[in-house]
Parts: C-alpha cells; sequence; structure tokens
C-alpha cells in the first residue's frame, strides 16, 4: 500500500510534500551561511556534537511521546549502518569540508547529490526505475545552478582539501538516501531518523572530545549558541524527518533533484 501511494505521489505534478520538501531547500541552503560563521566561533567538530546533542533528544523525545515503537531486532544493523553512514560520516565531512572552502564551493558540491543517488541507484540490489526523462531533468537541473551560482566558485589549493572533504560527505548522504528505501517501507521517517541519529550520534562523539576539553568557552559569542541551536533542531532534527518523508512518497531520485536548490538558495543568503 505504502510503496502504491508513493508512486502515486510521484505522478502527480506538485504535492504538498514537494513543498516540504522546498522547506528543507531553505532551511538547508540558509545554514551554510550559519555553519561557516559558527565554526569560526567553535571548532568544527565541536560545534557539530552540540547541535547533535539537541537533535537528536529532540527527535527521541517527540518519537517517543508519539508512541513510536523500536524497531525489529533485526533491522537495527542497517540502522546503525545508515547512521554511522548518514550521521556521523556525512557530518564529519561536512562540517570538516566547510571549514576549509567557502559556501559557493561546498553547496555547488552537494547540488551533484541527484547525479550521486541516480549513479547508487543504478547498481543498487532494490533500484528504483528512473526514466531518461527524469536523467535528462537532473542533469539539465545541475547545469542550471552552475551557471546560476557557479561564477563565484574558485578551485585553488586554499579550499583543496576541503572541497574533497565535501564530495566525500556527498557519498556519505547518497549512501543515506538510498540505503533508507527498505526501511520507509516498514517504519516512519520519524521512526528511521530517530534511530539513526541516535546511533550515529554516538559514533561521532568520540572525534568531537578533544575540540571540546580544549575549547575556551568564555570566548564564544552569544549569538553562536542561538546559531547552534537552530542549525541543529532545524537541519538536522525537522530537515532529516521531511527528507525521509519525501524519499518514502515521491522515491529517491525526485527527492534528490531538490538539492539543486540549495545552492541558490546558500548563495542568496550569502550575498
Amino acid at each position: 500500500v505504502r510503496r502504491q501511494s508513493a508512486v502515486a505521489s510521484t505522478r502527480s505534478y506538485f504535492t504538498p510534500t514537494d513543498a516540504l520538501l522546498l522547506l528543507v531547500v531553505i532551511i538547508w541552503g540558509s545554514n551554510f551561511a550559519v555553519v561557516k560563521a559558527t565554526v569560526e566561533q567553535i571548532p568544527p567538530l565541536g560545534f557539530n556534537a552540540l547541535r547533535l546533542a539537541l537533535a537528536c533528544p529532540v527527535l527521541v523525545v517527540i518519537a517517543r511521546c508519539s508512541g513510536t515503537a523500536l524497531p525489529q531486532r533485526s533491522d537495527w544493523p542497517h540502522l546503525v549502518g545508515l547512521g554511522i553512514t548518514g550521521h556521523c560520516g556525512y557530518q564529519l565531512l561536512f562540517v570538516l569540508g566547510l571549514a576549509r572552502t567557502s559556501v559557493t564551493n561546498s553547496s555547488l558540491i552537494l547540488g551533484c547529490l541527484p547525479v550521486t543517488v541516480l549513479l547508487l541507484n543504478a547498481v543498487s540490489r532494490r533500484r528504483e526505475p528512473v526514466g531518461r526523462w527524469q536523467w535528462a531533468g537532473v542533469v539539465l537541473a545541475i547545469v542550471g545552478v552552475y551557471l546560476i551560482v557557479g561564477v563565484g566558485a574558485q578551485v585553488a589549493r586554499e579550499t583543496l582539501s576541503g572541497d574533497l572533504l565535501i564530495i566525500g560527505s556527498v557519498w556519505c548522504w547518497g549512501w543515506y538516501t538510498i540505503g533508507s528505501r527498505r526501511l520507509l517501507q516498514r517504519y516512519s521517517p520519524l521512526q528511521v531518523t530517530a534511530c539513526t541519529m541516535a546511533t550515529g550520534s554516538v559514533a561521532f562523539l568520540p572525534f568531537a572530545v578533544p575540540s571540546l576539553i580544549s575549547l575556551d568557552w568564555s570566548e564564544v559569542t552569544w549569538w553562536a549558541w542561538p546559531a547552534t541551536a537552530g542549525s541543529g533542531v532545524l537541519a538536522l532534527s525537522l530537515c532529516y524527518v521531511l527528507w525521509y518523508t519525501g524519499v518514502q512518497r515521491l522515491g529517491v531520485a525526485r527527492t534528490s533533484v531538490y538539492s539543486n536548490l540549495v545552492p541558490v538558495v546558500a548563495m542568496t543568503v550569502a550575498a
């Protein structure tokens, strides 16, 4: 039944789920500037640990209050793998990369997510059917993004390490998106996101402990705290659930195309 509703939604021209994904685009696009400014106050790994520490309990509490049951024991290895990939691996590479490159470069690289998702889908055992027009649409969308905001991108020795880290984060996010499909046929986006974020946060913590211990908390300006909280609750808790809602209802190909709009918002906010 769920699969049929997803197919039906995919055939619709514009659905409420598409509107939710546009909200994700706005929040994630704005988040680039927030993260870039905040990691100048708080070390990247420490910053990400703090926002995971805020986002994870919020999701877990909401899941418990809504009566959401724990997944079956047989699904936990899959959930742990997704958590390590999508919350530990992706966030680790993303925050370290953004600290070493520009908002333009990082947002444009992340705009390549649709192609990454389609390539991973093509080699997946549970591949989702993707037509020629979807491939053409993804390619045209990426070309359009580069024509709009790609003029400001720079490839230099100073940003190369950051660019490579962002590329790695794209592949982590692609696997996180593709790997969720079987679980989303059995569980809600809230269940999957809460469980993967909990396991991913535990895996991320050892990387962040040294930077949190060495941080001089008195030197952090006041605005960095609401920025960290907003980035955690909105860009992580809310947007991850909405993203998986899109994957469940619209499919990975259509959902991933929305990442093409993130660079446009990111450059508009950073301008």
